[in-house]
């Protein structure tokens, strides 16, 4: 299968909104190497998957889709709703930037279920639709203003317990993760250095993030493979064994059960 790059974005154009298009559709993977797709529905019906997730279609729905990230449509009823592309400059500077570029694990998730504020971001859109139209003075800021708003919202929208926070431990399993993510993939190990039961770190995991010890590692993992395949001269083998695998095909294996693809149609696919 061959993943189809869809840049919809002209050259040095930072940031465009449109309409969904309204037609039922059912779409092949493909991806966007530089740009954050946002889209809002008001309405629809099918299937969005993105990367191995699949969320359901309906109205008052939004999507994430991450620079890199692969997704597909499978519409069983005609969608209306808005579609936004944000180059990642388009944030350079902005707080927003580090919370969507630069955080881990991610910050946000890449399915909403909205209701009770599916107004509220209807208006959003609708005003950075007419900003954009328009463009007076300023409309760039004002754009960058309405999605600091969006996210804020979105993140009031993630259902997980964040009462009795423990910051220290969590923030030591992510420094642990990302110096050693390349050689130590076990859930065990990093407890283990924690000084904690694997079941106690799954557990704060869970109750945090919403997502296990593992799936945390295995985005991390996910991420870096995903940006060697994109930006580095490796090839798959070199850069399997750069990541801890010890097989090629394991690396295989983990990518296809992470992506839904081969990392060498993800490469040839996304470039």
């Amino acid at each position: 299968m061959q993943i189809e790059i869809k840049n919809k974005l002209e050259n040095n154009e930072l940031f465009r909104i449109k309409r969904m298009k309204e037609v039922i559709k059912t779409t092949r993977p493909h991806g966007h190497k530089e740009y954050l797709e946002i889209i809002f529905l008001t309405q629809g019906e099918g299937l969005h998957q993105i990367d191995h997730h699949r969320f359901p279609v309906s109205g008052n729905s939004l999507y994430l889709v991450m620079p890199g990230q692969i997704h597909n449509w499978e519409l069983t009823a005609i969608p209306k709703g808005f579609v936004m592309m944000v180059q990642k400059d388009f944030l350079l500077g902005h707080p927003l930037y580090d919370a969507l570029f630069q955080t881990f694990p991610l910050a946000f998730s890449s399915g909403y279920q909205l209701e009770s504020t599916a107004s509220t971001i209807q208006g959003i859109f609708e005003s950075i639709e007419a900003e954009h139209a328009e463009q007076r003075p300023n409309y760039q800021a004002i754009i960058q203003t309405y999605l600091l708003l969006l996210f804020n919202l979105l993140q009031r929208e993630t259902h997980i317990d964040r009462t009795r926070p423990e910051p220290a431990l969590l923030k030591s399993f992510f420094d642990l993760v990302a110096a050693h993510y390349q050689s130590r993939h076990e859930v065990a190990w990093y407890a283990n250095a924690l000084n904690v039961t694997a079941k106690t770190l799954n557990a704060n995991c869970r109750k945090f993030l919403d997502k296990t010890a593992g799936a945390v590692i295995g985005e991390k993992l996910t991420a870096e493979s995903k940006r060697r395949l994109l930006y580095s001269q490796a090839n798959l083998g070199e850069i399997a064994y750069e990541l801890g695998f010890t097989d090629p095909s394991h690396f295989n294996k983990f990518f296809k059960r992470q992506t839904g693809v081969l990392p060498s149609i993800y490469r040839k696919g996304i470039s």
